[in-house]
């Protein structure tokens, strides 16, 4: 095969136009000069107190109290990697960024 009919085809792909809807809000979250922040959501219920949120937590936001039951220690540090809610068997943890208002109060992007 001829290594320019290759090099030629590649050239004339282009790459997919993403319609703007399907790509979301791109400034979700975004506060505190563009560092985004997160919403950590732990539904007691559903918890059984395995402390693997914790374990992969890797800003250390989520601890354990003294029963093993996880808590949010310091939202702030969220870089909403969502670690505890992809490892969590029971799906008892979300994570969602948070939206600023006009008046500067933080709400859940919904």
């Amino acid at each position: 095969m001829n290594d320019d009919s290759e090099t030629a085809g590649a050239q004339d792909r282009q790459e997919p136009k993403i319609p703007q809807a399907a790509q979301g809000n791109k400034d979700a979250g975004k506060q505190d000069g563009g560092r985004k922040r997160f919403q950590i959501d732990i539904f007691r219920d559903w918890c059984k107190a395995c402390g693997i949120c914790a374990a992969f937590c890797p800003r250390h936001c989520i601890q354990l109290d003294e029963e093993g039951s996880p808590f949010v220690e310091d939202s702030s540090r969220c870089t909403g990697c969502g670690w505890c809610e992809l490892h969590c068997p029971d799906f008892a943890i979300s994570v969602r960024p948070l939206n600023e208002r006009k008046d500067g109060v933080a709400e859940h992007n919904d």
